[in-house]
């Protein structure tokens, strides 16, 4: 099965401000239940692990191709392609 990643950050409040120590991938293939995969010290990292990970699931048999969900809408040349 063709598993969701989500990628978060992993913050701290400190007084007036939220610092970010982190960027998590978390699996929220069932949403009632999502698991942390990995943690990651940079956004774009967390990003490509989430990538990875839903497309290493989408070889699993039976499951459906992944759909190259679009993580960074400031990246022009990734998600779904409409022809």
């Amino acid at each position: 099965m063709t598993h969701t990643a989500r990628v978060e950050p992993v913050s701290e409040d400190q007084e007036d401000a939220i610092i970010v120590l982190a960027w998590r991938v978390v699996d929220v293939t069932d949403p009632d239940a999502p698991q942390e995969i990995s943690r990651h010290d940079s956004e774009p990292e967390a990003i490509e692990a989430a990538r990875l990970f839903e497309a290493e699931t989408s070889n699993e048999p039976g499951s459906d191709p992944d759909d190259t969900q679009d993580y960074d809408a400031s990246q022009r040349d990734v998600g779904k392609r409409v022809e």
